[in-house]
C-alpha cells in the first residue's frame, strides 16, 4: 500500500471509530462474533500477550476475559485510537512492519481485523512472526480474499458495495469517503494461499483455520516451530 493511502486509512479509520464494530458486523453479515468467538478456542494460556493493530480493544477485551495473560500489550499506529481505548494493558504506538520488542517476547499475538491495513504484508508477516516465541501462537481474523477467481468477482462486488451500504446504514451518508477507503486495503490484500506463505516462509505452521463464504472471512491460527 503506498503511504499517502495508508495514512488516508489511518484518518479514515480514526472517524470511523465509533462505527466500527458495527461495521464489521455488517461488513461480515452478523459472522464476526462468531468467527472471533471459534478463534478463541485456540488459546495457549499466554504469559506475554501482544493485541497487533487493536483499535479499540474489541479482540484483546475477548482474550483476556478468555485467558486473563500476565502481561497484555496493545499496539496500534494511531495515537487517537490508543487514546480511547479502555482495555488493561501496555499500549504500544508502532506500525505492523517496526513491532518494538525483542525476538520470541510474545508466546501470543492476535490480529482482529487489522493485518490487511499494514503497509507491506511481508514486511509485517516478517515481523509478527519474528516477536512470537517457540510453540506461541498467531490468530489473524480478517475478511479475507478468496483463492477462487470466481468467488473473488462476487467478493469484489461484496467489498465495493457493502461499504457504501454500511456509511449509508450507520452514518446516513456522512463518511462515504471513509468508508470507502476500506475498499483499497481489499483491493490490495492478498489472496489467503499467499498469507500463509508468508507466515511459513517465517518459521510459522498452520495448525487450524476456519472460512465462511468461500474464505470472504476467516481465522488462521499459526505457530511458532
Amino acid at each position: 500500500m503506498k503511504e499517502e493511502r495508508w495514512h488516508d486509512l489511518e484518518k479514515s479509520l480514526e472517524k470511523l471509530q465509533p462505527f466500527y464494530d458495527l461495521m464489521n458486523r455488517i461488513m461480515s453479515l452478523d459472522n464476526e462474533k462468531i468467527i472471533r468467538d471459534h478463534s478463541l478456542n485456540f488459546i495457549n494460556d499466554p504469559e506475554k500477550y501482544l493485541d497487533a493493530g487493536t483499535g479499540p480493544g474489541t479482540m484483546a477485551n475477548l482474550v483476556i476475559k478468555k485467558s486473563n495473560p500476565k502481561k497484555t500489550f496493545l499496539m496500534d499506529p494511531s495515537i487517537e485510537l490508543l487514546k480511547i481505548n479502555k482495555t488493561y494493558g501496555e499500549k504500544i504506538q508502532a506500525k505492523f512492519e517496526n513491532i518494538p520488542f525483542v525476538d520470541g517476547y510474545f508466546n501470543l499475538v492476535t490480529c482482529g481485523f487489522s493485518f490487511r491495513d499494514a503497509i507491506s504484508h511481508v514486511k509485517a508477516a516478517k515481523e509478527l512472526s519474528r516477536i512470537i516465541s517457540k510453540g506461541g501462537r498467531l490468530i489473524i481474523i480478517d475478511i479475507g480474499k478468496p483463492d477462487s477467481r470466481l468467488i473473488q468477482f462476487f467478493y469484489y462486488l461484496y467489498i465495493f458495495l457493502l461499504p457504501i451500504l454500511a456509511a449509508l446504514i450507520i452514518t446516513r451518508g456522512r463518511l462515504i469517503h471513509e468508508y470507502f477507503t476500506l475498499f483499497y486495503t481489499f483491493i490490495e490484500y492478498p489472496e489467503h494461499s499467499k498469507i500463509v506463505k508468508m507466515f511459513e516462509s517465517n518459521g510459522l505452521k498452520l495448525i487450524a483455520r476456519e472460512k465462511k463464504f468461500g474464505g470472504a472471512i476467516f481465522f488462521d491460527v499459526y505457530e511458532k516451530k
